[in-house]
């Protein structure tokens, strides 16, 4: 017996060889949400999702499927229905789409090796891909740039590029947090003290993401109250002292 999560929910697999104590159906392409079928290699699995989808060609141009735990697979004759676990269970092929494999890569390879050097040597983003990748589209190598960045093996591979240089410099974890630090504490402009405070906050990871931030009231900024508005503010300096009420 095996186990595969699918959106937090573990949903098992019985191999040929476990008692199975439930009712399967034989046909696997006759399953309907929730049934237990018997797959091609002859074990049994549990159908989670069954639909249509329209193909570019052909007389039929609508095609039923089926999907489990561990792929998807058209309602055919001639497609035989596996356990085997594929890396993307929400496609025919079961292969990872191009995006997916960008972020979930590991390793770096030789053009993304030259992005970093560029990258790390002051080349904005685009040219760093143009000159890293094969293409001279810049809109593609924008879009590609943009997401490569956001990768944790570029962010990392970045940080390790880049720390000999700051070592150089006297620049680390302390040091920045020193300045931030001094800017929260001494800036003049009230606003570049509280977005010192802020950035030392989100480091600290005191910020709680799930709210909304207090310095944006209706799409606005909050940049603080001017004098006027704190003059006209003021406390009364006798409250319900019995005074007479003249609005």
């Amino acid at each position: 017996m095996r186990y595969y999560k699918v959106n937090g929910i573990e949903h098992q697999v019985f191999d040929p060889h476990d008692d199975i104590d439930i009712h399967f159906r034989k046909d696997w392409k006759d399953g309907t949400i929730g049934e237990w079928v018997l797959a091609d290699d002859e074990c049994v699995i549990q159908i989670l999702r069954r639909g249509k989808m329209l193909t570019s060609k052909g007389k039929n141009r609508t095609k039923e499927y089926v999907g489990t735990c561990t792929g998807t697979f058209p309602v055919s004759n001639t497609v035989k229905m596996d356990t085997s676990r594929r890396h993307n269970i929400y496609s025919f092929s079961g292969e990872l789409k191009s995006d997916e494999v960008l972020e979930s890569r590991a390793d770096l390879n030789k053009g993304e090796i030259l992005f970093v050097q560029y990258m790390s040597a002051g080349m904005a983003p685009r040219e760093a891909y143009l000159k890293s990748f094969p293409t001279n589209n810049p809109g593609y190598a924008n879009m590609r740039a943009t997401k490569l960045i956001k990768t944790e093996r570029i962010r990392t591979a970045m940080k390790e590029e880049l720390k000999p240089i700051c070592e150089e410099l006297g620049i680390d974890e302390k040091f920045v947090l020193t300045g931030i630090k001094t800017e929260a504490e001494t800036a003049d402009k009230p606003d570049t003290r509280l977005k010192a405070l802020f950035k030392l906050s989100d480091i600290m990871d005191l910020e709680d993401k799930n709210q909304t931030k207090v310095t944006q009231i209706s799409g606005a900024v909050f940049k603080g109250f001017s004098d006027d508005l704190l003059n006209e503010a003021k406390r009364p300096d006798q409250i319900g002292s019995g005074g007479t009420d003249n609005s």
